[in-house]
């Protein structure tokens, strides 16, 4: 049985010792898409309990949706492989 090491490259190396440019550069960006798709909703409690005007709750609350639209579709495959 071996002990799974956090710091270990992905299993998908190529038989270079490279890892694939691709995996590396994918993760982290799922990684923030799926955090931001968790946290999207928080905000929209925030923005709307505050005491912004129409306009500006308008254009953050616009913002809000469209960064949890971003983490739904960019952060839908984070973890599934593992």
């Amino acid at each position: 049985m071996s002990s799974a090491s956090p710091l270990r490259l992905p299993t998908d190396v190529l038989p270079s010792g490279r890892a694939d440019f691709r995996t590396m550069a994918v993760r982290p960006v799922r990684f923030v898409g799926f955090w931001t798709a968790v946290v999207a909703p928080l905000a929209y409690l925030a923005l709307l309990a505050s005491p912004l005007d129409g306009r500006s709750r308008l254009l953050l609350l616009t913002g809000v949706f469209f960064a949890n639209v971003f983490g739904l579709i960019v952060g839908r495959g984070y973890r599934a492989d593992a």
